[in-house]
C-alpha cells in the first residue's frame, strides 16, 4: 500500500507542478555505451548504462525516453509525415531495407526489469515506469541492450551511404525534465533537439581500417594516434598528387577483418555523435583561444568528393573557433572535428565537438557552413536552449554570429559572391549589396506578403520558407540591428555574460533578455516583444529637413511602422557617409536634431549601413536641395535588381514572340519589380508585329493589399490588357482585351497548410476586328467592311487547391455571364501518387447552361478548348483560328477534355471524366489516357445522338502540364467514323498537343513563389 500511495503522490506532484515554475534546476544524465558496427548489414549492436540524477524538487515515478531511430521505421511517424508535408517523397516510397529502427530493448532499473511502453502512437518516444520513484537528489541506474538498423542516409540525419556512416541520435536517451515539465519530442527533420547535460563514456568497435571522428576525447588511443598520424602523412602525399592530376577515387576499400575498439570520453555535453569512413583523408591543426590561450586540436576528415575545396578547410575551422570565442567566450573542450558527409538535413549538422558538412559548391560556401556549424558548439552545444521550442536561440543567434564573422573577415563580401560573382553583380546592379542583404531579402519574401511568422515559435510550426527566412535570416538581422544600436562593446559584454552565466545549462528567452537589458541598461521591450514575438513591421520615413537655428539641422522623421525601435539618421555627402546618430524609438512624428557636418550634406538618409530591418526603404532619403527632394534619379536596369532607396528603378528586358498571324514580334518588357512583392507592380510589354505591321503586346497593373489578420490573406486589384492578331482571313484581324479583376486569397487555417482558396472576380472586355463581305451587282468581287465587335463577359471563379505532394487535388467552380451567356461549371482534379514521380490523374468536369437559347459560340466542347472556341482569349495559341494543319491540333484540357479531336458541343449540359496514368515499368514521360463523357448535344451534335462517348490512347508528357502530346488509339465508333470517314482526317491529324505557355510566365512564377 505504501508503494502505491507513494506512486500516486509522485504522479500528482509531476502533473500539478507543470503550470507552476520552480527555481532553475537541471537533471544530470551520465552514459556508458558499448557499440559495435556491422558494416555488411549496416547495423549497430550496443549496450547502454545510464545514471540519472533527479535535481528537481519533485519525485519522478517515470521517465520519458527518446528512441529516435524509430522515426525511420514507417510512414506513420511524425518524421515521415513532416517530410511529406515539406514535399519530400523519398521516405514515403522508400524500400523496407532502406528504412531504420531501434529494437532489442530490455530496460532494467538497478538490475530489475521495468515496465515500459511507447508514448501512444509515437514510436520514437517511450515511457519507462520506475519500480522506485526517484526522489529529489537521488539517482538511479538504468541499463538496456539495443540494436539499430541504420537507414539509408538520404532521409535525414542518421544514416549510411554505402559504408560511410553518420551515427547521430542513435541511442536511447532521456527527455529533458525542466521548469516546464517533461519535454518529450519526436524526431523531426525541421526541428532540432533538447537534451540533458552529462558525461559520456563510449566504446566503439569498427573494422580496423575505418577513420572515425566522434564527440569526446580519445582515451588510451596510442594505436589510433599512430593510425591517424599515418593517415595525415598519406593525405599530405595524396594532396600533392591530387593538385597535379586531379584524379579522385570514391570506391570503398574492403573492410579489415580485424576490428578496433575506440574509447571516447566527454563531460558537460548533451549528445554524442560519431562518423566513420574507410576513405577519409585526415588533416590536423590547432588554434589558440583568445582569452584563456588554450590550445584546441582541430581535425578535418574528408573524401575525394569536392576535395579541391576541402583541402583548404583547416583555416576556416581555426577562424571560426577564434572569432566565436572572442565574441562569446572561449571554447573549453580539447578538440573540434569537421567531417565530410552526404548530409540530407541541410548543408551541415552540429554535434558536440564534431560537425558534418554536406555537399557544397565553393570555397566560400564551405567556409560559411563550417563556421556556422562550429558556432553551434556555443549556441545549442554549451548554451543548451530548447531548439525545438525556440529555434531562434540557436539557429538565429548563430546566424547573427555567422554574418558578423563574414563582415569581420570579409568586409567587402558581396551578396553576388554566392550567385555568380562580380560579372552577375555588374549585370544586375548587385555589386553594391553586401553579404548581409541575403538575410534581409529572405525575410522580405514573406514579410511583404504578411506571410511571415514570429521569430519565437516552435520549429515545426514554420513554413519551409519561413524556417529559413525568419528563424535564420530575420533573427540574424534583428540582432545585428540591436548590436548597431547598442554598440559592439556592449553587445560583446552582454553575450559573454550570457555565455558565462548559462553555459552547460538550459537558458530560455527571458534569461537572454534579462542579461542584455542588464548589461545595456536599456528597456528592450520593443525588441523582445515586438520583433521577437510578433510580426509587426519597422518603417521610418524622412518627412522634411531644415537648418537649425543653433547650427546643424532639424530633420522631421515619421514612424510609419508598428515598432518603436531605434532609428539611425545619417548625413551623406558625395555618396559618402559623413555622420550617423542613433535615436531611441518613438511613435508619430519627431523633430530630430542633427549636428552640423563640416563637409556639408547632400541628403539625409535613414539607415545608410542597412542595419535596420525595415519593411520599406524607399522612403528613407531626403535631399537638402532641389525641387523634388524626395524623388530619386531614374535608374534603367537590365533584367532586374534589388530595391535601391537612392534610385527610382525601371527594369527592362528585350522580348520576342510568334504566332501564325503576327508572325515574328520583338519588343521590350518594362516593369518595376521582381521579388519581393511591392504594393504596386506593373509590367508593360509592347512589341512590333512583322506580320500585321502594327503594335502588339500586353500590360498588367496590380495593387497588392496583404492583410495580417482576418479570413483574407491578401486582396489584389488588377488591370490587364492585351492586343494580338487572331486571324488573317480575309485580312489580319486583331483582338484587344481589357480585364479588370479583383482577387481574394483566403487565409489558411495554419501557415503550413497546403490548402489554398482563391476567389477571382473579373470583367472581360473584348474588342475584335471582324470583316464582312458585300457583293455588288456590278462587280462580283466582294468588298469587305471592317467592324469592331464588342463583347463583355463577367466571370467569377472560386478555386480550392491542395498542393500537397502526395495525392494533390483541386476544385474549381466557374460562373460566366453576359449577353446570351450564363453558365456554371465545376472542374475537379485528383492525383493518386503511387511513386515519387508517377501517378494516376483524374479530372472530372460538369457544366450546365443556366438560360435557354444561348449563343452557340459559348457552348461546352467535348474536345477541350481550342483556339477557335477560346472566346475569353484566356490562353495562348500559336494558330488560334486554324482549322487544319499542325497549329490547329493545339488545345487546352478544358470542358470535356477529350484528347482526340471532337466536334461534339452542347449549350445544355456536359460531363466528362478524364484519366491519365503513368505505367509501372515505363519511363514517367509515357502515360496512358482515357476519356469518357456525355452531353445533351441538341442541334450542335454532328453525330445527331446523345449518349456515352469515349476515347483512349498514349500520352507523351514532354514537360508535365506544359507540353503534352496525345496519340489516340481507341475512340467511340461514331467519333471514329466522324474523324476518318466524314472529315477524312489522317491519323497524324488526330494527334493533338497542349502547349500551356501561360504557365511559363516568369512574372507570374515569381509572383506566386512559395515553399
Amino acid at each position: 500500500m505504501k508503494k502505491c500511495i507513494a506512486g500516486f503522490l509522485g504522479l500528482l506532484s509531476v502533473f500539478t507542478c507543470q503550470g507552476a515554475q520552480e527555481p532553475y534546476f537541471q537533471q544530470e544524465v551520465n552514459y556508458q555505451i558499448k557499440v559495435r558496427l556491422d558494416d555488411v548489414k549496416h547495423e549497430l549492436f550496443a549496450e547502454e548504462t545510464i545514471e540519472y540524477t533527479n535535481n528537481s524538487s519533485r519525485t519522478l515515478p517515470f521517465l520519458y525516453f527518446h528512441l529516435w531511430p524509430n522515426a525511420y521505421k514507417n510512414n506513420s511517424t511524425l518524421l515521415a509525415k513532416q517530410l511529406l508535408e515539406n514535399g519530400d517523397l523519398k521516405f514515403h516510397f522508400a524500400k523496407e531495407e532502406d528504412r531504420g529502427f531501434i529494437d532489442q530493448l530490455d530496460f532494467k532499473e538497478n538490475g530489475q526489469p521495468v515496465k515500459w511502453e511507447f508514448a501512444g502512437d509515437t514510436i520514437d518516444i517511450c515511457k519507462i515506469w520506475l519500480t522506485t520513484p526517484i526522489k529529489p537528489g537521488e539517482h538511479i541506474t538504468l541499463t538496456t541492450p539495443f540494436h539499430v538498423k541504420i537507414p539509408l542516409g538520404i532521409f535525414s540525419r542518421l544514416g549510411h551511404l554505402g559504408q560511410q556512416y553518420q551515427i547521430t541520435q542513435w541511442y536511447p536517451k532521456p527527455a529533458v525534465y525542466d521548469r516546464n515539465g517533461w519535454n518529450q519530442i519526436p524526431f523531426l527533420n525541421q526541428g532540432e533537439f533538447y537534451s540533458e547535460f552529462g558525461t559520456y563514456d563510449v566504446e566503439i568497435t569498427v573494422p580496423k581500417n575505418y577513420v572515425l571522428g566522434a564527440t569526446g576525447d580519445l582515451v588510451g588511443g596510442e594505436e589510433e594516434d599512430k593510425f591517424l598520424e599515418q593517415k595525415i602523412g598519406e593525405t599530405t602525399a595524396w594532396m600533392q598528387e591530387y593538385k597535379r592530376s586531379g584524379k579522385t577515387d570514391l570506391s570503398f576499400p574492403a573492410s579489415d577483418t580485424q576490428t578496433k575498439t575506440l574509447h571516447f570520453h566527454q563531460s558537460k555535453v548533451h549528445d554524442f555523435a560519431w562518423f566513420c569512413d574507410k576513405r577519409y583523408h585526415v588533416m590536423k591543426g590547432s588554434v589558440e583561444t583568445p582569452h584563456t590561450r588554450q590550445q584546441v586540436n582541430t581535425w578535418i576528415l574528408f573524401t575525394d568528393t569536392e576535395a579541391d575545396h576541402w583541402i583548404k578547410a583547416l583555416p576556416y575551422l581555426h577562424d571560426a573557433i577564434y572569432f566565436y570565442s572572442l565574441w562569446n567566450g572561449d571554447y573549453p573542450y580539447k578538440h573540434v572535428t569537421v567531417v565530410d558527409g552526404g548530409l540530407s538535413a541541410g548543408a551541415g549538422m552540429e554535434y558536440p565537438n564534431i560537425t558534418v558538412i554536406g555537399n557544397i559548391n565553393s570555397d566560400f560556401t564551405l567556409e560559411t557552413v563550417i563556421m556556422h556549424e562550429i558556432g553551434h558548439n556555443w549556441f545549442y552545444g554549451m548554451l543548451g536552449s530548447n531548439e525545438r521550442m525556440n529555434p531562434w536561440m540557436d539557429e538565429g543567434i548563430n546566424s547573427f554570429n555567422e554574418n558578423r564573422y563574414i563582415e569581420t573577415k570579409y568586409p567587402d563580401a558581396k551578396l553576388v559572391d554566392a550567385v555568380g560573382g562580380a560579372a552577375v553583380g555588374h549585370l544586375l546592379d548587385l555589386n553594391r549589396y553586401l553579404h548581409k542583404e541575403e538575410y534581409y531579402l529572405t525575410y522580405l519574401l514573406t514579410a511583404r506578403k504578411e506571410l511571415d511568422q514570429p521569430i519565437q515559435l516552435p520549429a515545426q510550426d514554420y513554413t519551409m520558407l519561413n524556417y529559413g527566412g525568419i528563424v535564420y535570416s530575420k533573427t540574424a538581422i534583428v540582432f545585428d540591428y540591436l548590436m548597431a544600436y547598442l554598440g559592439t562593446k556592449t553587445m560583446d559584454a552582454a553575450m559573454q555574460e550570457y555565455f558565462e552565466t548559462w553555459k552547460y545549462k538550459h537558458p530560455q528567452p527571458d534569461d537572454l533578455r534579462k542579461i542584455i537589458e542588464k548589461v545595456s541598461g536599456k528597456d528592450l521591450t520593443w525588441f523582445f516583444e515586438d520583433m521577437i514575438k510578433g510580426t509587426k513591421k519597422l518603417d521610418y520615413k524622412i518627412v522634411a529637413s531644415r537648418p537649425s537655428p543653433g547650427g546643424g539641422f532639424d530633420v522631421i522623421v515619421k514612424n510609419k511602422g508598428e515598432i518603436k525601435g531605434p532609428v539611425a539618421l545619417c548625413a551623406v555627402k558625395n555618396n559618402v557617409l559623413r555622420g550617423i546618430v542613433w535615436y531611441d524609438g518613438f511613435w508619430g512624428t519627431e523633430v530630430l536634431g542633427f549636428p552640423s557636418v563640416e563637409e556639408g550634406v547632400d541628403y539625409f538618409m535613414i539607415d545608410y549601413n542597412s542595419d535596420m530591418p525595415e519593411i520599406n526603404r524607399d522612403n528613407n532619403i531626403l535631399r537638402t536641395k532641389g525641387i523634388l527632394k524626395k524623388v530619386e534619379p531614374l535608374k534603367l536596369q537590365f533584367l532586374g535588381s534589388l530595391d535601391r532607396p537612392d534610385r527610382s528603378q525601371l527594369f527592362w528586358t528585350p522580348v520576342a514572340g510568334w504566332n501564325d498571324y503576327n508572325k515574328g514580334m520583338i519588343g521590350l518588357a518594362v516593369y518595376n519589380n521582381l521579388l519581393p512583392q511591392k504594393h504596386f507592380e506593373y509590367v508593360v510589354m509592347p512589341m512590333y508585329s512583322f506580320g500585321s505591321k502594327s503594335l502588339a503586346g500586353s500590360a498588367h497593373f496590380q495593387l497588392n493589399f496583404p492583410l495580417r489578420s482576418g479570413f483574407l490573406q491578401q486582396i489584389t486589384l488588377g488591370l490587364g490588357g492585351a492586343r494580338y492578331a487572331y486571324s488573317e482571313d480575309p485580312f489580319v484581324r486583331n483582338f484587344n482585351r481589357i480585364v479588370p479583376e479583383l482577387n481574394f486569397d483566403f487565409r489558411k487555417k495554419t501557415a503550413r497548410s497546403s490548402l489554398h482558396q482563391n476567389l477571382r472576380i473579373r470583367e472581360i472586355l473584348l474588342l475584335q476586328d471582324e470583316y464582312y463581305a458585300h457583293v455588288l451587282s456590278a462587280d462580283p468581287t466582294p468588298a469587305f467592311t471592317r467592324r469592331t465587335d464588342t463583347v463583355l463577359i463577367g466571370n467569377i471563379t472560386w478555386t480550392l487547391q491542395n498542393t500537397r505532394k502526395l495525392n494533390p487535388y483541386s476544385v474549381i467552380v466557374d460562373y460566366q455571364g453576359g449577353k446570351q451567356l450564363e453558365k456554371l461549371s465545376l472542374t475537379a482534379n485528383y492525383q493518386v501518387t503511387f511513386d515519387k514521380k508517377k501517378s494516376i490523374d483524374f479530372r472530372f468536369f460538369g457544366g450546365s447552361f443556366l438560360q435557354t437559347n444561348p449563343n452557340t459560340a459559348y457552348a461546352f466542347q467535348m474536345g477541350g478548348t481550342t483556339g477557335t472556341n477560346d472566346y475569353l482569349f484566356d490562353h495562348i495559341y500559336l494558330g488560334r483560328s486554324e482549322s487544319t494543319g499542325i497549329l490547329s491540333q493545339q488545345f487546352i484540357e478544358g470542358d470535356g477534355g477529350f484528347k482526340a479531336p471532337s466536334r461534339i458541343a452542347s449549350t445544355n449540359w456536359m460531363s466528362a471524366l478524364n484519366i491519365r496514368s503513368s505505367m509501372p515499368y515505363l519511363p514517367r514521360q509515357i502515360r496512358l489516357y482515357a476519356d469518357i463523357g456525355a452531353c445533351n448535344g441538341s442541334n450542335l451534335d454532328p453525330l445527331n445522338r446523345s449518349g456515352i462517348l469515349y476515347d483512349a490512347g498514349v500520352n507523351l508528357s514532354v514537360f508535365k502540364n506544359i507540353l503534352e502530346i496525345y496519340f489516340p488509339v481507341v475512340q467511340s465508333p461514331e467519333t471514329s467514323h466522324d474523324l476518318y470517314q466524314v472529315q477524312r482526317l489522317s491519323y497524324a491529324e488526330t494527334i493533338r498537343f497542349t502547349l500551356n505557355l501561360n504557365l511559363l510566365n516568369p512574372f507570374e512564377l515569381l509572383r506566386n513563389f512559395s515553399l
